[in-house]
């Protein structure tokens, strides 16, 4: 374990002892070395690929709010806290008692420092009832922690507050996201961000694995040195999957018994093409001083993503999606999801998958890696991992009565998971549990620090129907390109409706 490890789990410790004495207490920022970074500011994704855990406490007044509710308004429920389950959000968001794993216990153990530092205790109210609806009913509430999308659904009913310029939030800072910030502001309005306290976008970020025995057995560069010289590309990608497949039955027929290149998603929204377009460090839409927003769309580049993946990922040959999986299975008799069974039993050399399904891999006998979404080609000088638009966010009701109390306490709870949550989660479960061998742990850091949010596909925009159609139809010119007319007033809509906001 190295030093960087050590200190973390040391500023996880005296948190715990922290929580569990009686008054006071000081927070991680006394354990860490001194510094005056301050985030990430406007850094893009892919500066850095070394996590920061140097960020000083905030300068926030001291509060005493005399055991008052700080309530938090969600749909998640944890009832599931085993070592071994896949992180709902409701995981990272709050725990009922101690029960020995680190994960639970540090959430458990950060909520009641949270709670201590301000003389407030935490409130979490479930609910599946829509938080709009919710705040115009005059139901109290602090925060509100939702799927990014249903918050963005609901943005034009005045529900929300605008979170940028909002006391004490330093949204450009590595606990919370620049690139949530980057890839979704309009003029200077934000109105749903991720942050540290809950780790559900890092959960569901695409990326890929590898299985390191079919990868030695059909004599391939291992992509971890792809990646260490710049070789990770997509035709390197394509040009690996056609050299794995083989009819291990014997049967004459390619399904769930024999060998592929590459399994991958083909559910709408989710689809393979939505991953590697991001990957290849595309975008539909970019900020614009006079517009606020406007599509971006590089048509040659698109069109030549969509072929080049066609052509191989839709070939059952040596390429298999989980739909077509289930179409070919009865699914009512799985214990485990067949799509990342297959990789478990070693019957494909790379699958699209996220951290959640490193719980399935665990248990397997042949030896995986994970590696970055390639690049569009070596000139490309970022990663690029696209993170799902249905994670969990938090957002602010409009109908606050203290501001300054939920923008203090929200800054210093991502602050400090930051230092806690994330290195538990992150450092210790994720990388020294679940992954194999040091390569990966640096691919896990490029992934880490390469998210990608886009405004058009949190917003419903329609920009994934058109996206999911060019797939469908294997053609983003006729598809995406076609319609950029309607979907730049379809953008524009969105915008005159944030704009016309009141905060």
């Amino acid at each position: 374990m190295n030093k960087k490890i050590l200190f973390l789990c040391a500023a996880i410790v005296a948190l715990t002892a922290v929580s569990c004495g009686s008054e006071g207490g000081t927070s991680p920022q006394s354990n860490t070395p001194s510094s005056s970074a301050q985030g990430s500011g406007e850094a893009q994704s892919g500066e850095s690929s070394s996590m920061v855990y140097d960020i000083p406490e905030p300068e926030l007044p001291e509060m005493d709010y005399g055991g008052a509710k700080f309530i938090v308004y969600t749909p998640y429920d944890n009832n599931e806290s085993s070592e071994t389950s896949l992180f709902p959000p409701a995981k990272f968001l709050f725990s009922e008692a101690l029960n020995g794993e680190i994960v639970n216990d540090t959430v458990f153990n950060r909520n009641l420092s949270v709670e201590q530092k301000f003389n407030v205790k935490f409130d979490i109210v479930q609910n599946e009832s829509r938080p709009d609806v919710m705040i115009t009913a005059g139901e109290p509430m602090d925060v509100v922690c939702w799927a990014a999308t249903g918050i963005a659904d609901d943005v034009y009913t005045g529900a929300y507050m605008n979170m940028y310029d909002f006391p004490y939030l330093s949204l450009n800072a590595e606990y919370w996201s620049p690139s949530c910030v980057k890839g979704t502001i309009v003029d200077d309005r934000v109105y749903f961000m991720p942050c540290d306290v809950n780790l559900d976008p890092l959960a569901n970020a695409g990326f890929l694995y590898f299985n390191k025995r079919l990868l030695a057995e059909h004599d391939l560069v291992s992509p971890y040195d792809l990646v260490h010289e710049d070789r990770w590309t997509f035709d390197t990608f394509l040009d690996m999957v056609r050299q794995v497949h083989g009819d291990l039955n014997g049967d004459g027929v390619m399904d769930m018994e024999d060998l592929y290149g590459c399994l991958h998603k083909g559910q709408w929204g989710n689809a393979a093409f939505f991953q590697f377009y991001f990957g290849a460090g595309q975008i539909y839409t970019k900020t614009d001083p006079d517009q606020g927003r406007v599509l971006a769309l590089n048509s040659e580049v698109g069109e030549t993503i969509i072929q080049k993946l066609w052509d191989v990922l839709m070939n059952r040959s040596y390429c298999m999606d989980d739909l077509w999986i289930e179409h070919l299975t009865d699914t009512s008799h799985w214990d485990t999801p067949y799509y990342p069974l297959m990789f478990v039993q070693g019957q494909c050399l790379f699958i699209q998958e996220g951290i959640t399904a490193m719980d399935y891999f665990r248990s397997m006998d042949d030896d995986f890696g994970l590696v970055p979404n390639p690049k569009y080609d070596a000139n490309q000088k970022e990663y690029y991992t696209r993170v799902s638009p249905d994670v969990a966010m938090f957002c602010l009701p409009a109908t606050l009565e203290d501001p300054e109390k939920t923008g203090a306490i929200m800054e210093y709870w991502a602050w400090l998971s930051h230092y806690t949550v994330l290195p538990s989660y992150y450092e210790i479960t994720i990388k020294q549990k679940r992954t194999r061998d040091e390569d990966a742990i640096e691919m896990l850091d490029i992934i880490r620090t390469t998210p990608v949010y886009e405004f058009s596909e949190i917003y419903y925009t329609h920009i994934r129907h058109y996206a999911w159609d060019a797939w469908e139809f294997h053609s983003f010119t006729n598809r995406l390109t076609a319609s950029e007319k309607f979907l730049g007033k379809r953008i524009a809509k969105f915008v005159k409706m944030i704009r016309g906001l009141e905060n």
